[in-house]
């Protein structure tokens, strides 16, 4: 008897009756199955697990009650395997679901239908780190604190830090978006990713890249919950490791007060790192465990503030913070005195979530005890339902309590998740914030990667819309897609733009009625100036009737000639061009009229904004319509304590500027801009500025919008709140895509406080030695903005500098004391470098 049998007879003595009821449950597994056979062909027999009680551990994942036996377990060593494991079973039309370290709370890792796991944790290696440029490129089974950890040494960590960092890996993250505790200041996992070796589900493999040119394909990929691929590679970005921190403890007698403590912070113009709200229940459990930290368990809620930076200035904010925190009914405020203090101080908040299990269900209305632990910043809560899954009934009562919460969540205006995902267990909930139209959208991208609906079914878009419809909507036939026209391709005939058009020799073109032409052979012999005539006659009327029934769907003011209005667009050369139209609706509802008149109509429809950038990138054939949000100007909702603002598409980023400081706030985005940019065409062109080194790209910035498709169709995305991972993140899709994939009518931000002082230090030199400068500048200090221009410019910027000399501009943003400070220390060093 060798030892594996030995093993297998152990374990299922150990397992007695609940391996009697999981094998009764599910189907006894065959052990001559030929797929795992030649799936152990490819990853060797180790790296396939396919006996039942080797498979018990793989029915679930952090959140036990969603439970689905695999069909087997597969651990790939590389790209190149998971490549070779997907085709074949693609091949045999076998779902998958991609698995990291199974830590995950939506039922997301979960193998339905007796599909088969992939599961990454052997794939762990750092395969490469990058000081200068401060990334690495991991395989996504590395557990996200081992990345920190290795990179330390270098002054470097990776900034995401969900609870369970000790054990879940950067692949996971990526699937689920997540986010932690520093995520408030520094983004989630979407904002530190910015490439991806991806396995799609025909076993094809492809590399995302943010600065690649296109779609973002890599902003819709994180978040997707496995549902698209599997990411085997990651780039990912580091950050330095701050020169200074702050953490606070601030208990409170009253919950509420501790709320408008988080308000009062945010208003008051700071950012924390960090800023984490438990309530007495989270304390009193985690205090009782192996977390506790000393928190006073008479408390009804605890604020843990922190704050980073460098040292200059630092002291300052704290006090403040802690002024702030004692106006509002602090009992006391202390801050950690160092670091291992600190790190308890996180370890009891991250512990919460395993320590509330101590809790017994004996309070509130459905006689289920609630503890809450949220990330206070920015308004994620995580209330933990307690329960005895002993007791028959619990878990119906729980479901029903979880319904409630989400219903009045999304009453409230925010999100069914903020960053656990949606997996199984909430997908039944999508239908709350997302409409039909939507989630068909959603549909459409999904199957555009997985046109089989094999990677990960049943996840996200709630049932019986699962892969099958997924399937249908990848091979429907698509009627409208001259619907939106930009790029090098030729629209098909244009009763506007083609009459006289690529007609074979010896035909003309009259157009009778509404959408509909009739070419006429004639000879070219007969052809005669009566009859040419006879057809610009026809094309002008068409072109009228056209204008008049645009004017009756968005009125007179908002239909006008591109030629009377701005004749500088550039629209390829193409015959006709100079009767395009520029239709400017009022409302989404227009916008979606127009554009279904278009498809009627058989016209190219080309988005825009100002108009400023329509000439930019391939030349764009045949645009009849030029679908402007001119006269979409108004600024929605602007939620200061909630760091968010809303507005529609033709608000210009200036006016929108100028109403966000009146709060102390900005949208941290500079592209080039005239004073005419609007927002719609800020995140239309994806195009950042200068300080896109120190806050990101505005693909970061967007966290909510609403489009119009090809079809007329009205769709929105994202939400209203600063964290949310409902659904697919559509928004990063749009951002940059240059109005290709529809019309955007609405815009909502995260928004940051604006910097308390801004100086910028202007070096003159060869350009090399800038060069040289500007990377010691951007090593060694917190620049939010670095860049050189050229001997041309320094003339015109009127800059002092000598005959061929290049100019180093180099932009600090943040506290007086912390600018003040880092412009003295970058200036020493450049004039010590000359």
């Amino acid at each position: 008897m060798n030892n594996r049998v030995v093993y297998h007879q152990l374990l299922r003595a150990a397992l007695k009756d609940s391996f009697k009821l999981t094998m009764a449950s599910a189907p006894q597994q065959i052990r001559e199955d030929a797929l795992i056979e030649e799936l152990r062909e490819i990853v060797g027999d180790e790296n396939v697990l396919s006996e039942p009680e080797e498979l018990l551990v793989y029915e679930c994942d952090g959140l036990p009650q969603h439970k689905h036996p695999p069909r087997a377990v597969v651990f790939p060593n590389s790209t190149e395997e998971t490549s070779e494991v997907l085709e074949v079973l693609s091949d045999e039309g076998v779902s998958f679901a991609p698995r990291g370290a199974g830590t995950g709370l939506s039922g997301g890792a979960l193998a339905i239908n007796r599909g088969v796991v992939i599961e990454l944790a052997r794939m762990r290696k750092i395969l490469r780190v990058d000081t200068e440029n401060r990334l690495a490129v991991v395989q996504t089974g590395l557990v996200n604190a081992q990345l920190s950890r290795a990179v330390a040494p270098y002054g470097l960590y990776y900034v995401p830090d969900p609870s369970s960092q000790p054990a879940c890996t950067i692949g996971g993250n990526i699937a689920e978006n997540a986010g932690g505790i520093h995520c408030l200041k520094y983004g989630t996992t979407t904002d530190h990713v910015i490439g991806a070796r991806v396995v799609l589900s025909d076993g094809s493999i492809v590399d995302l890249d943010v600065n690649s040119p296109g779609y973002d394909l890599l902003g819709v990929f994180v978040g997707s919950e496995g549902t698209f691929g599997i990411a085997t590679e990651a780039t990912v970005k580091l950050t330095p490791i701050p020169p200074a921190v702050r953490t606070l403890l601030a208990d409170f007698t009253d919950v509420d007060d501790a709320s408008r403590a988080v308000s009062a912070i945010i208003a008051a113009g700071m950012l924390p790192a960090a800023l984490e709200m438990m309530d007495n229940a989270i304390i009193r459990a985690v205090e009782a465990s192996v977390f506790a930290a000393g928190l006073p368990i008479d408390a009804e809620a605890v604020l843990l503030v922190e704050l980073d930076g460098i040292d200059a200035g630092i002291d300052d904010e704290a006090e403040k913070a802690a002024a702030i925190l004692k106006e509002h009914g602090a009992r006391s405020v202390r801050s950690a005195t160092d670091e291992n203090e600190r790190k308890k101080l996180w370890a009891a908040r991250k512990g919460a979530f395993g320590a509330v299990g101590r809790l017994l269900p004996d309070v509130m209305i459905y006689n289920l005890q609630l503890a809450n632990v949220f990330h206070a910043g920015d308004g994620n809560l995580h209330p933990l339902i307690c329960f005895d899954l002993r007791r028959g009934d619990d878990l119906e009562r729980v479901r029903q309590a979880g319904r409630e919460i989400m219903e009045t969540c999304v009453r409230a205006g925010g999100s069914i998740t903020g960053e656990h995902g949606v997996g199984l267990d909430k997908s039944s909930y999508l239908p709350l914030i997302f409409s039909e139209a939507d989630m068909s959208a959603m549909l459409q991208v999904r199957a555009a990667f997985d046109p089989k609906g094999l990677c990960n079914p049943g996840k996200i878009i709630p049932t019986p819309r699962g892969c099958g419809e997924a399937r249908a909507v990848a091979t429907r036939s698509v009627s409208v897609s001259r619907a939106v026209a930009t790029g090098p391709s030729r629209p098909g005939a244009d009763p506007m733009n083609e009459t006289l058009e690529a007609l074979p020799r010896g035909q003309s073109l009259f157009a009778h009625s509404a959408g509909d032409a009739t070419r006429m052979a004639i000879t070219a012999s007969s052809r005669n100036s009566t009859e040419q005539k006879q057809s610009l006659t026809a094309t002008r009327v068409n072109d009228a009737r056209i204008k008049r029934e645009l004017s009756l769907l968005v009125g007179a003011e908002g239909v006008r000639r591109i030629s009377d209005t701005n004749p500088s667009v550039a629209f390829g050369n193409n015959l006709g061009a100079e009767r395009a139209l520029e239709v400017a609706p009022a409302s989404a509802q227009q916008a979606s009229e127009v554009m279904e008149f278009a498809v009627r109509e058989n016209l190219a429809v080309n988005p825009a904004g100002a108009g400023t950038w329509l000439d930019v990138g391939n030349s764009t054939t045949g645009a009849a319509l030029v679908l402007t949000a001119r006269r979409m100007k108004t600024i929605v909702r602007h939620e200061p304590a909630d760091l968010v603002a809303t507005a529609e598409a033709g608000v210009t980023l200036v006016d929108f500027q100028k109403q966000l400081a009146q709060a102390g706030q900005w949208l941290p985005i500079d592209p080039s801009d005239d004073g005419r940019a609007t927002v719609g065409g800020v995140i239309a062109s994806g195009l950042g500025g200068p300080q896109s080194l120190g806050f990101g790209l505005p693909r970061s910035f967007v966290i909510g919008m609403r489009a119009v498709l090809a079809d007329g169709r009205q769709i929105k995305a994202g939400g209203n709140v600063v964290k949310n991972v409902a659904g697919y993140d559509l928004c990063k899709l749009f951002t940059g895509s240059y109005g290709t994939l529809g019309f955007v009518t609405e815009l909502t931000f995260k928004l940051r406080p604006l910097p308390e002082e801004t100086r910028t230090v202007v070096a003159c030199g060869p350009v090399g030695s800038l060069i040289v400068a500007g990377r010691k500048i951007a090593t060694q200090f917190f620049p939010v903005a670095v860049e050189i221009v050229s001997e041309r410019l320094v003339s015109e910027m009127k800059i002092d500098a000598k005959r061929g000399e290049c100019a180093l501009l180099i932009r600090f943003a943040g506290s007086s004391r912390g600018v003040i400070s880092q412009t003295a220390q970058a200036l020493k060093l450049l004039r010590e470098d000359h």
